[in-house]
């Protein structure tokens, strides 16, 4: 809002204060101290520049001693282009297949002047605003911002080609930040460590979906590497004072933006890139996403509620149940599409669209048709629209019409737009493609389409796959992740962060995971915080439990619904500064942009954010001492300088500290509003359709002199990139008598639709009744009448109203536990005026005798205090990385405070407080004293140093087995419970072990670094001595990583693994022992620092196999490498490393399920299936039944195989199980990207369950002809898969 403040025509001195750029914080300088070479290049720059020439009015050339160019090209005079390619490449786009553009049609600016100097051993070139110096000698670069007379950037060696890798090195200053990166799962500030710029398709901590080739640094410059390619950027991670910038290519094309605010750095990227897309207003509310057209439901006792008082179960396959359609048409509306937005709205939940299809199947008609099934489409659009909800698709891959593919999953773009009504696209996995291209192709395809086919429709996507350009056409989504868990709200919140800071505003996730739930708290904290977000998607279907705002019962339902109806109330604040972040600052916006400081430019300040310029959002992301009601506490809040109001309860706090032990009942969110903030709203509501047009509303918190701008515009079209929109001047000024005076300058502008006369309300808090009210239109007085209800006020015109209790709790479900809970804060003081034209008239409030000072509730006691004692740091609450001061508990104390590393921590009511995030050691200092009403006690100071740890990248949690027995009470887990004495590994006793085999489940894949063995102290029987190691990922495939022969003494052993390769499974093949014994006090496994362990089976990547991990599979069932959607996290899903996913895959999760396999010896799987039919020759819509056969099966829990046939013989009908016993049938017929298609008969046991044995038919697979054919289809890549994961391919 601040730019739409710049360009009223009411400027004030306020107004000018508020847009000043935030600067950056000034960074020393230092000397380049060496430029050492790398080890190994093939190529690298020249180190001589022997002359340069400009080649246009905005190119230069400068040629080096080998004839190669290096070449800059300017885009304005602050943003400039280097390339250079070894290979005698010229300027040009960065290759992408399918076709796509980063660069918006028009990327370049004036450049005011051009001057190169070459001359004093190195070559200058400058324009108004930047001076590049290169030294001739050494070719290293070197840049200068003309407005600040600083250095940003200097390069510290030479350009490196290696094969297939570029490589830039800059040097990093000491106080130098970094941020963007795009979404970086759980970060947002880079300094010190690395980021990698590639799709990893991995949705939790530390993985990344949407990369961005792009970042900026508080020393003032911006980069971005022009290439589609994958790439990392390290920024002092592995070198100390160095940035290190790699892409996979073989030339250089970056760009350089030099700037001094991290808007204006934004908006250099913008200027490239495109700015990032305004959402339209409905996209700022709820949508449900889920499948309404494929699956079957039957009743089963562990289902799902529906409203017929039954349970039911969902299934993708025909189970013989009713099958789900999108509008209820076939006696199965309860489970249609329509019924989504009953429930929605018999339940009182907000909500702005729907998705009805997941673009894995589903489609969104059953006709014969395309044209049938889009018009199946526009009768729920029909039936959305009358109930104020959008509709939207979602789609894994194609867009437009292909040849020989069926009704059922055709798409066609431009009708579904133009003839349904679609209004929102969302893609999935498969949108990488090649190189990213293909994501950003598909959105700017449906950018263009949507407009253009739907009357100027303003397009509304979401992709998962962004990168540099997206953010002009889509927002992103976060990807797959299992909700009910803490650690899911944790990670998004800096997740989040961080993508705003990369140029998209537009980020979000699923409402408490696509998978999981059934957590209250952790569901209820997740719609708490994501009011104060852009998006909410309820991604309904794939996980095991429903995902409604309701679906967990009170009091979620009730606080869901409260949270939910304070977002639609918000939506005039929302969207105007969500129109900021167009060419501003991002909508969730980092501490550092509006508050920079040390504290809050690194991580300190990684799980709080603001939303626009007045709302502090801190949300709970952990379990800190909650009771059973999910009421707790958060710590850690830290609060900038100024005076900031509890928004739900109107205390006040005084900022630049950091709040302790600060209360969060379950239905409240850590919120606070700063002082001087004025909030445009609207009336609670559940949709856009119900927003009153004659109605505007503003919240005031007033202090001094403030103002903001209200922006809108019509909400549904691209007509705001016209200008077609409208902006309000609100001020707010409190004089040295305490008289508020408040101005609401006439509405700028016009749009369609646009209502100019509007009645106004306007909510002051204040702690008691004024003397006297003033309201004025343009000068002239209006009378205001008191009221004594809301009932009057809503119902009134130039009324006032003082409520002295307002009441929060308005939307509980009625009847419930929860309606009675009292949420109250100060009073307000509503005035509501009539109705008048906004665009023409001033509206002025006088209030006289404001007051606004609420009771600090912490401060309660008097007497004297005395400085804690017994303040200490015990060796119990010292660790490496997390120290925990004690003391104890002082008389007369209301709270306590910590100063630490210059921050003051308030607010603490235990007699402990846990600082988190240290270096290991590293000494520490704190001082704590007593506070209450009086005043505050003496500090007592604390020293202390934090641990080493040695152990840091020790992988835990793992098992081991020997081929030797072990003695009684001296187990071989021993070796593996991290504990050093007192509890060894002995083989038996007086019985000869050597040689044995020692083999260690890491029960996680991990790139291997080393392992320590610490024999006995006194090295005596079982010290062993030789032998070799191998590694593996399945047991049974073994590769020799190398011998050992150690000394036999007490010291710890160390074996390298020296290609640090990747594996589940280490074997000690021991050789020689003490005594021809085996033992040892511990091992220690270490995996490559800074790498992450991976759970086989874990496919969405949660930490733990269960029914979520099924259900990825179930959907992924006869994916190959090849297919678009299989890179990322679906091949690591490829256990057995096929290229395929198959029945042995699914079986390392089935056998972990409900309870688990029998682990018992059995005999190894074995067998054959073959199939047959009872003739060859087939009419036109006749049933081809093929007969699948077990041949001399053995011990068989698992099976697949493919069946490859062409889509224009034969239509997929269904799976007849004969003789599966409990077998789970996960048959899936699958269109590969390629344009094959192939049938994956799969079957499964889940758990413990009886194997399929001898010789007998299993089941039918049954086609349907399509014209006259001959059957001669043949059944490849079968396997057989037994209990024990053993794996038998025929």
């Amino acid at each position: 809002m601040k730019r739409l403040m710049a360009n009223h025509k009411q400027k004030k001195a306020i107004l000018i204060a508020l847009a000043a750029p935030l600067m950056f914080s000034p960074a020393p300088l230092m000397a380049v101290t060496g430029t050492s070479e790398p080890v190994v290049a093939i190529a690298r720059q020249a180190q001589t520049i022997v002359s340069v020439q400009q080649i246009n009015p905005t190119t230069v050339d400068v040629v080096f001693s080998n004839n190669q160019r290096m070449t800059f090209d300017f885009y304005g005079d602050n943003i400039f282009r280097m390339f250079q390619d070894n290979n005698g490449g010229i300027l040009r786009d960065p290759e992408a297949k399918p076709e796509a553009r980063i660069l918006v049609d028009t990327p370049r600016r004036p450049v005011s002047k051009l001057d190169i100097q070459d001359d004093n051993g190195q070559v200058t070139i400058t324009t108004g605003k930047v001076r590049l110096q290169l030294d001739k000698s050494t070719a290293l670069l070197k840049v200068t911002n003309l407005t600040t007379n600083k250095i940003v950037f200097e390069e510290t060696k030479p350009v490196v080609y290696e094969k297939g890798e570029t490589i830039l090195t800059l040097k990093e200053n000491p106080d130098e930040y970094f941020y963007g990166g795009g979404v970086q799962n759980g970060r947002f500030s880079h300094k010190g460590k690395a980021i990698a710029i590639e799709n990893q398709n991995s949705w939790t901590d530390g993985g990344v979906a949407s990369p961005t080739p792009f970042y900026w640094s508080t020393n003032g410059y911006g980069f971005m590497w022009y290439t589609f390619k994958q790439g990392k950027y390290d920024f002092g991670a592995t070198e100390k004072n160095t940035v290190k910038l790699s892409h996979d290519t073989d030339y250089l094309d970056v760009f350089y933006m030099i700037n001094d605010s991290p808007v204006a750095l934004l908006n250099d990227f913008y200027q490239l890139t495109g700015n990032p897309i305004l959402l339209p207003k409905f996209g700022f509310y709820q949508g449900h996403l889920n499948a309404y057209n494929r699956d079957y439901w039957v009743e089963g006792e562990k289902g799902i509620l529906f409203e017929d008082g039954k349970r039911y179960k969902e299934s993708q396959k025909n189970n013989g149940g009713i099958k789900e359609s999108l509008n209820g048409e076939k006696n199965n509306y309860q489970f249609s599409a329509r019924a989504v937005i009953d429930r929605y709205k018999n339940h009182d939940m907000p909500l702005g669209w729907l998705l009805p299809n997941d673009g894995y199947g589903a489609g969104y008609g059953q006709t014969e048709t395309l044209d049938g099934n889009i018009q199946n489409l526009k009768s729920l659009t029909d039936y959305a629209h009358k109930n104020g909800v959008e509709i939207g698709l979602w789609t894994q891959s194609d867009l437009h019409p292909k040849d020989s593919i069926s009704a059922l999953l055709q798409r066609d773009i431009v009708k579904e737009v133009r003839d349904a009504g679609v209004r929102v696209l969302k893609t999935d996995v498969a949108w990488v493609g090649w190189g990213y291209s293909f994501g950003l192709n598909g959105v700017a395809d449906v950018g263009h389409i949507m407009p253009y086919y739907g009357n100027d429709a303003r397009p509304f996507i979401i992709s998962l796959d962004g990168w540099a350009g997206t953010q002009r056409y889509a927002g992103i989504w976060s990807g797959d992740q299992t909700g009910g868990e803490w650690e899911y709200i944790r990670f998004h919140i800096p997740t989040y962060i961080g993508s705003g800071l990369s140029g998209q505003p537009n980020i979000c996730s699923d409402m408490d995971g696509i998978f999981g739930g059934k957590n209250a708290a952790v569901n209820i904290r997740d719609f708490q915080w994501k009011t104060f977000t852009p998006m909410q998607l309820n991604m309904d279907g794939w996980g095991a439990n429903e995902k409604y705002p309701h679906a967990l019962g009170e009091p979620a339902t009730s606080i869901n619904r409260m949270y939910l109806k304070l977002k639609s109330e918000l939506m005039p604040y929302t969207y105007s500064f969500a129109r900021e972040a167009v060419d501003g600052m991002p909508l969730i916006r980092a501490m550092f942009l509006d508050y920079p400081n040390e504290y809050t430019y690194g991580t300190a300040t990684r799980y709080q954010y603001m939303y626009g310029t007045d709302f502090l959002v801190a949300p709970v992301y952990q379990n800190t001492k909650a009771d059973k009601e999910g009421n707790d506490i958060r710590n850690g809040i830290y609060l900038p300088e100024g005076t900031w109001i509890d928004y739900f309860s109107g205390e006040k706090y005084e900022g630049n500290r950091i709040l302790s032990d600060f209360d969060t009942p379950v239905w409240k969110l850590p919120v606070f509003v700063k002082n001087g903030a004025i909030i445009p709203m609207t009336q609670p509501n559940n949709n856009v359709s119900e927003i009153d047009p004659s109605l505007r509303i503003y919240e005031f918190y007033p202090n001094r002199h403030t103002a903001t701008v209200e922006y809108d515009d019509d909400g549904v079209t691209e007509a705001y990139r016209q200008e077609k929109s409208v902006s309000t001047l609100i001020e707010s000024n409190v004089d040295a008598k305490n008289r508020v005076t408040i101005t609401i300058h006439p509405t700028a502008g016009s749009f369609d639709g646009f209502v100019k006369d509007k009645k106004t309300e306007l909510r002051i808090n204040v702690t008691e009744k004024p003397k006297k009210l003033t309201a004025r239109i343009n000068n002239k007085k209006v009378k205001l009448t008191e009221v004594s209800t809301a009932a009057e006020l809503l119902n009134g015109e130039n009324v006032f109203w003082y409520e002295e209790t307002p009441n929060l709790n308005k939307f509980a479900t009625k009847g419930s536990e929860f309606e009675k809970v009292v949420i109250t804060k100060n009073p307000l003081l509503h005035i509501k005026l009539g109705s008048t034209d906004i665009t023409a008239n001033r509206i002025e409030l006088d209030v006289e005798g404001f007051r606004f000072e609420p009771a600090d509730r912490n401060l309660v006691s008097n007497g004297t205090l005395s400085a804690p004692q017994n303040a200490q740091v015990s060796e119990q609450n010292r660790e490496a990385y997390t120290l925990q001061p004690t003391w104890d508990k002082v008389p007369n104390a209301d709270y306590y405070e910590i100063e630490f590393d210059g921050m003051l921590y308030t607010t603490i009511r235990d007699t402990h407080l846990l600082f988190e995030d240290l270096k290991a050691d590293t000494p520490y200092a704190f001082k704590v004293r007593a506070v209450n009403k009086d005043g505050v006690s003496e500090w007592a100071e604390i020293q202390v140093k934090t641990k080493t740890n040695p152990l840091e990248f020790a992988i835990r949690g793992i098992e081991g087995e020997s081929t030797a027995a072990s003695q009684g009470g001296f187990g071989v887990d021993r070796l593996f419970n991290f504990s050093e004495s007192g509890d060894t590994w002995h083989t038996k006793y007086n019985v000869n072990s050597i040689p044995l085999d020692l083999i260690i489940d890491l029960k996680t894949v991990n790139q291997l670094d080393k392992f320590h063995y610490l024999p006995r102290a006194d090295a005596g029987n079982g010290t062993l001595l030789k032998g070799t190691v191998s590694y593996s990922m399945d047991k049974e495939n073994w590769t020799e990583a190398g011998a050992f022969e150690w000394q036999r003494d007490g010291d710890v052993k160390v074996f390298t693994f020296t290609e640090r390769p990747n594996a589940r499974y280490i074997k000690l093949n021991v050789t020689a022992g003490v005594g021809n014994y085996g033992s040892g006090r511990e091992i220690y496994v270490f995996k490559v620092p800074g790498t992450a362990s991976y759970l086989q089976g874990d496919i969405n990547n949660d930490g733990k196999i269960d029914r979520n991990d099924l259900t990825s599979y179930m959907n992924y069932t006869g994916l190959r490498r090849g297919d678009s959607d299989f890179e990322g996290y679906i091949s690591k899903g490829d256990i057995n490393m096929n290229d395929l996913i198959d029945a042995y895959d699914i079986s390392v999760v089935a056998t972990q399920l409900d309870g688990g396999v029998d682990r018992k010896a059995t005999e190894k799987v074995s067998g054959s299936l073959s199939i047959s039919t009872p003739k060859k020759q087939y009419q036109k819509d006749e049933i081809v039944e093929i007969r699948v056969k077990g041949n001399d099966l053995r011990s068989v829990n698992a099976l697949s195989f493919a069946l490859p046939y062409d889509q224009s013989d034969y239509e997929f009908v269904g799976v007849e199980p004969l003789n599966m016993k409990a077998m789970e049938n996960l048959t899936y017929d699958r269109l590969h990207t390629n344009g094959v298609k192939s049938l994956y008969p799969t079957f499964v046991n889940m758990g413990k369950q009886e194997a399929l044995e001898g010789s007998e038919e299993l089941f039918i697979l049954k086609l349907k002809a399509k014209r006259k054919v001959k059957f001669d289809l043949n059944l490849k890549d079968g396997i057989l898969v037994d209990k024990q994961l053993r794996m038998h391919s025929f």
